[in-house]
This record gives C-alpha cells, structure tokens and sequence, in this order.
C-alpha cells in the first residue's frame, strides 16, 4: 500500500478514504477532456482493434479497458509507480518507465498508444519526453495511432518543440482534429500517426 493511501486510510479511515476516492474518480471522468476521451477517441480505438497500450494507470482510468475491448481489441497497461498496478489491466499490466517502454515491452508490438497525463506528471524534462517518443515510438508499429495527452500549464508543446520527430505525424482521428484543446481546462490531446 503506498504511503499516501497508508496516510489516508489512518487519518479518515478505509470507507472514507474509498468514498474520497469514488468522489475524485467521478469528478475526473466528467472533465470536458476526460468526456472526449471515453466518448469519441475510446469507441473509434475499439472500433479499429488490435492491441492497444494504455501508459498511466489510475482508479479513474480502470473502466476505460473493457471499453477498448468491447470489439475485440486487446489492452495492455503500464504505470512506473508499482501500486498503480491494482488499476491495471488485470494479467496484461507491466511496472516500467515510459522512457524505457521499448525494454519493458521487448517482445511486442502495438497498433496504438494512448498516453495520456504521462508528461508533466513525471515525465517531465526535455530530454526525457525525447526518449519516451523514441520509446514509444519503439513499440508502436508504422501506422499505429498515438494519442498524446499533456497540459500546457505543466510542459512546453511536444510538437511545437519538434519532440516527436522524426517518428510521429499529427493526424486527425475519430472526426477529431490532430489537436483538441479545451477553454475551461489545460489539458491538449494530440492525435499522431507512426510513420
């Protein structure tokens, strides 16, 4: 058990600290960014199959697997921190560093990526996103689907700053253009396709 849900659990109690959790769960997945997401770019995933990476696993994220799978897809999940194992996706889940995604997954080979609050959340010098492209890069096949989601309060544009050459294309996906943004949240979704 981590040292926050430890702490949380001590001070409010485990019904408390579950009802805190469903709470937050709740109100992240109504976040305009969150809605598009689960309405539009998770179906249009599902709907195009194959085996699909999700970096960055939360309570908040849990649910958004059997969706992808609904058609068949098959999702596998990786988080660096270890607790973030339980929200996973069950016998598909690896403990590893986005930066080293290509040595965490050696052996396969993905049709789309959906990272997602990765960069800025950890990810977060220059240098660093550059290796998690090249890595991600590394496990996504050419012509797979990158979907990059970042906030513009916590790192500098990925694109602008040429982050993603020489291994990524803006695309539009899923009736989306290759770059949503939002008024009321600074969350940026952009839609790559792997050359």
């Amino acid at each position: 058990m981590g040292g926050r849900t430890f702490l949380t659990n001590l001070l409010f109690g485990k019904e408390a600290a579950a009802r805190r959790l469903q709470a937050r769960t709740r109100h992240i997945r109504e976040l305009p960014d969150r809605l598009i997401l689960a309405d539009v770019w998770i179906p249009a995933f599902a709907g195009e199959g194959g085996r699909i990476l999700w970096v960055g696993c939360r309570a908040y994220t849990s649910t958004d697997y059997a969706a992808l799978e609904a058609q068949g897809a098959e999702v596998w999940t990786t988080d660096i921190d270890p607790d973030a194992a339980r929200w996973g996706r069950e016998a598909r889940h690896r403990t590893g560093d986005l930066c080293e995604i290509d040595t965490v997954f050696p052996e396969l080979t993905f049709d789309a990526v959906v990272c997602n609050g990765v960069l800025g959340y950890g990810v977060d010098a220059v240098e660093q996103q550059k290796r998690a492209m090249a890595a991600m890069a590394g496990v996504l096949r050419p012509g797979g689907r990158l979907l990059l989601g970042w906030n513009t309060d916590k790192i500098d544009d990925p694109v602008a700053g040429g982050l993603l050459e020489p291994w990524f294309d803006p695309a539009p996906f899923a009736g989306q253009p290759s770059r949503t943004g939002f008024e009321t949240v600074t969350h940026v979704y952009d839609s790559l396709i792997r050359r």
